[in-house]
């Protein structure tokens, strides 16, 4: 038995990304044609110019959360714990969980601040985990039992 309404909403998705990527390869089009003639018009400047060694920069990593994994993560995390985790433990469980690097220092600064912000939006607006004063001036997590 076919539901005729989720068909049809499968569809109108169908289109709407077919569309979405015919308009990428349209810009991926243009922004060729416009590389080329910036080589071409190096090339012209200085003739001798090496352009395998002008690599493109590196772009950003984008992070987007998941409709809500790391705070699953969080809570997850927390609740097998024996013993309430600092900050950074909780972070090094996120990052793991989601298959970053954890060698990467500008990455775990990231994480940590969102680790960190998760944590307190838990604690102050759902009130599922508490902190208490840590080693130094690390604060330590539990879930609220």
């Amino acid at each position: 038995m076919t539901d005729t309404h989720v068909v049809s909403a499968l569809k109108e998705k169908r289109i709407a990304i077919a569309s979405q990527i015919e308009s990428l390869q349209g810009q991926i089009r243009q922004a060729v044609i416009a590389l080329d003639h910036v080589e071409a018009s190096l090339r012209l400047f200085d003739p001798d110019v090496d352009l395998a060694a002008l690599a493109p920069r590196k772009v950003a990593q984008v992070l987007y959360d998941h409709r809500g994994d790391t705070g699953r993560v969080i809570l997850e995390t927390l609740r097998t714990a024996m013993r309430p985790l600092t900050t950074a433990q909780v972070c090094e469980a996120v990052m793991k969980a989601r298959n970053l690097d954890t060698n990467d220092k500008a990455l775990c600064r990231l994480m940590m601040r969102r680790t960190n912000a998760n944590l307190k939006h838990w604690q102050k607006k759902r009130g599922l985990i508490r902190s208490m004063p840590g080693p130094g001036q690390q604060l330590l997590w539990e879930v609220v039992r």
